[in-house]
């Protein structure tokens, strides 16, 4: 993970759920000590406008988009779903490293 890598977590209103999401991954990549990752929450709107810029879109809503980057789904930082929330993490970290 040499370049700093963009991950842009979306929902509907860019909000509350997308904020949740983005906080969690937050949480997760310092307690494994991840850095030079710009994690940043917004509107599914919004994905138009950093489309030259995403590395991954995390999404905490359904969203069946189509794009040159990965696109997960982050549902499970607003059901409070853990095993969820840490599979999420270990795709990420996959993505980053991969």
């Amino acid at each position: 993970m040499a370049d700093r890598k963009f991950i842009f977590v979306c929902c509907g209103a860019g909000k509350l759920t997308s904020f949740m999401c983005a906080e969690g991954i937050r949480k997760a990549f310092r307690e494994r000590r991840i850095k030079g990752v710009n994690i940043q929450h917004g509107m599914m709107g919004d994905i138009t406008r950093y489309k030259d810029k995403i590395d991954i879109l995390v999404c905490s809503t359904n969203y069946k988009g189509e794009h040159s980057f990965p696109v997960i789904n982050g549902i499970s930082y607003v059901t409070g779903d853990e095993a969820g929330q840490e599979k999420v993490v270990v795709q990420l970290i996959e993505l980053l490293n991969g």
